[in-house]
């Protein structure tokens, strides 16, 4: 398909947030011929430069810049220089971005070099990439979308305050907490939680975010590695706590586990001597 060896192009639908499209490419020696996308195209450069044609202009992305087209801007694209350029996007379909904003979002210019925001686009798309449910997906995908539209989007309504509601709010988020507690061993989704606090999904994620510190995909995930931890003083299998707490597998227990506490199941049991008899 490509000339150089190096190339790549791979898209992927996602299971987690229809209307969202996920790209990741590698490209040297590949032109693309003018085109245009349904979708809003918003994208980062991780490395590399790029040279596009949009509106008349000739536009260079070097790393670290945004790329922030809307639907249906036509537009080409090829390297500026010998090494090519590396780069992840999101195909978003605007009646997505407009539930997220409540309003028709546009972006005024093409380019934005931003290598702090730049930086977060590719790391919360990898983690988007490789998000095992829709809580997670959700939860990075808000966070990073809202984070590009509000520095560069035109035509967004402002958010609400985050003081409005107070008590209202707390009875909500009450409510989501109590729903996980009582759902650890099963498989929770995004649009249970939200309906929960009685949100949209992306307002819920804002309002948890904002009030716990935390997505309700961080939250979920330090409570599943809590119950297991009591489950491991008490004996448990690393295999059985994993099943107890809705994770997959043990592996997938050891990952997070050694991420929240710095040791892993096996470790902790040994050193509070509390493995399983044979």
């Amino acid at each position: 398909m490509f000339h150089h060896p190096s190339e790549f192009v791979t898209f992927k639908t996602s299971p987690h947030l229809p209307g969202v499209e996920l790209y990741s490419a590698r490209l040297v020696d590949h032109e693309f011929a003018p085109h245009v996308h349904d979708a809003y195209s918003l994208g980062a450069i991780e490395t590399g430069v790029e040279r596009f044609s949009h509106k008349g202009s000739q536009h260079l992305a070097p790393a670290g810049t945004l790329v922030l087209l809307n639907p249906d801007e036509l537009h080409d694209g090829h390297a500026e220089v010998a090494a090519g350029w590396a780069y992840q996007m999101l195909y978003i379909e605007p009646q997505v971005l407009h539930e997220m904003t409540g309003s028709e979002a546009y972006f005024t210019g093409a380019t934005a070099h931003d290598p702090a925001l730049a930086e977060n686009f590719r790391l919360l798309f990898r983690r988007m990439w490789q998000a095992p449910d829709d809580i997670a997906f959700v939860s990075h995908f808000t966070l990073l979308i809202d984070a590009v539209t509000q520095r560069y989007g035109k035509n967004l309504r402002p958010a609400a305050a985050a003081a409005a509601h107070y008590p209202q709010r707390m009875l909500a988020m009450r409510r989501v907490l109590d729903c996980i507690e009582a759902n650890l061993d099963q498989t929770l989704h995004i649009d249970t939680l939200a309906a929960e606090a009685g949100m949209s999904i992306f307002h819920f994620v804002r309002t948890f975010s904002a009030q716990f510190h935390a997505t309700p995909h961080q939250y979920l995930q330090a409570r599943r590695a809590a119950r297991a931890k009591t489950l491991l003083a008490q004996r448990s299998t690393p295999t059985d706590a994993a099943a107890a707490v809705g994770l997959t597998d043990q592996s997938h227990l050891t990952r997070w586990f050694k991420r929240a506490y710095g040791v892993t199941p096996a470790q902790y049991q040994q050193q509070i001597g509390t493995r399983p008899l044979a």
